[in-house]
């Protein structure tokens, strides 16, 4: 029997879902964004069984004042979506099948054909597409129609954490709901509970997700990559090309490497405006605060936005398939330019 697990963070927002499904006025198709490794497929997943659980038609008859928990996890209509077995509850994400992370127009349309049907047994069928940005531009137009007027009693939830690179037609029919991180308090004794080093609460930026990864040697590559990242940055052509290079291929492992990367990239332009702004003392990477010091001289405030918007277009290059050397000596080398041109 699959266990229901119980979610962290975002508890103030998930009571407000939770109201607005008891009330009957949840918008038709929700598009939940934040960091990635946060929960937001999980919250997705509880919703649907808060919305469709049973307990309080099949619990034991207790006290008058005594309101069963939902979702609850156990009843006939828990079980099967834990399980991922309830024909009402569909969950899309990437083809399998192929090589780019990516969710096809066939599977756009086999969805559609799907919600042709009739509902088997839930008192709402739930949609969960996850990450709704491995939607390629021709299956995001196929859905356009259907987000928009989905069947009766049909709930989309789209998940990701790169909103900005959705479609804005798919974005306009969503009502969007932004998930922050979980806060220290509640990160640092769930990785105890784990007994995981309660530094992870700050390394993964408030993620469980990537915590746990980060846990199981995430960790050791991060700081490696990341000295590698910074050796190379400000360096001649050829040692930034010598880095890139040595993330390896795709087969081997390099697209995990070069996702990484721009992870790292990413926390770095964040600690250089903290240490901009006098902030030094909540960096993330303080080992390498000598570089920071010489960003935020140099790329504070307009070259951090551009660097930012570089990180982001090099994500959406990546989920359209072109090659992670090309897209990072690319991003590499904007970055090399915009220090370059402080310096003369």
């Amino acid at each position: 029997m699959s266990a229901l697990q119980p979610l962290i963070g975002n508890q103030s927002l998930r009571a407000r879902l939770y109201k607005a499904a008891d009330e009957q006025r949840m918008h038709h198709c929700f598009l939940f964004e934040g960091p990635a490794g946060i929960g937001k497929a999980a919250i997705a997943l509880h919703l649907a069984m808060y919305v469709n659980c049973l307990v309080e038609e099949e619990g034991p008859r207790g006290l008058a004042f005594h309101k069963p928990q939902r979702p609850c996890g156990t009843c006939r209509s828990c079980q099967p979506i834990l399980a991922g077995s309830h024909p009402d509850i569909i969950q899309v994400g990437p083809d399998p099948s192929k090589v780019t992370r990516i969710i096809t127009t066939e599977q756009a349309r086999t969805l559609i054909n799907a919600l042709s049907l009739q509902r088997h047994s839930a008192k709402r069928r739930f949609v969960i597409i996850d990450p709704v940005d491995a939607l390629n531009e021709e299956a995001a137009n196929a859905l356009l129609k259907t987000l928009e007027e989905p069947p009766a009693g049909t709930q989309f939830i789209l998940v990701t954490s790169r909103a900005a690179s959705l479609l804005q037609t798919v974005r306009s029919r969503s009502q969007r709901v932004r998930f922050g991180p979980v806060g220290q308090a509640e990160m640092i004794p769930w990785l105890e509970e784990r007994k995981l080093d309660p530094r992870l609460a700050t390394l993964s930026m408030g993620s469980p997700g990537k915590a746990l990864a980060m846990a199981e040697g995430g960790t050791e590559l991060a700081e490696e990559l990341l000295g590698a990242l910074c050796g190379a940055i400000g360096q001649p052509v050829y040692q930034l090309f010598a880095f890139t290079e040595g993330l390896g291929k795709k087969a081997e492992g390099g697209a995990e490497r070069t996702e990484l990367v721009l992870d790292l990239l990413e926390e770095l332009l964040r600690d250089t405006v903290l240490v901009a702004n006098g902030q030094a003392r909540h960096v993330l990477h303080g080992n390498q605060l000598g570089i920071l010091q010489k960003w935020a001289l140099g790329l504070y405030p307009g070259g951090v936005g551009r660097m930012m918007g570089g990180v982001a277009n090099a994500r959406d290059r990546l989920r359209l398939n072109v090659n992670g050397r090309v897209v990072l000596e690319a991003l590499l080398s904007q970055l090399n330019l915009e220090l370059s041109q402080v310096r003369a």
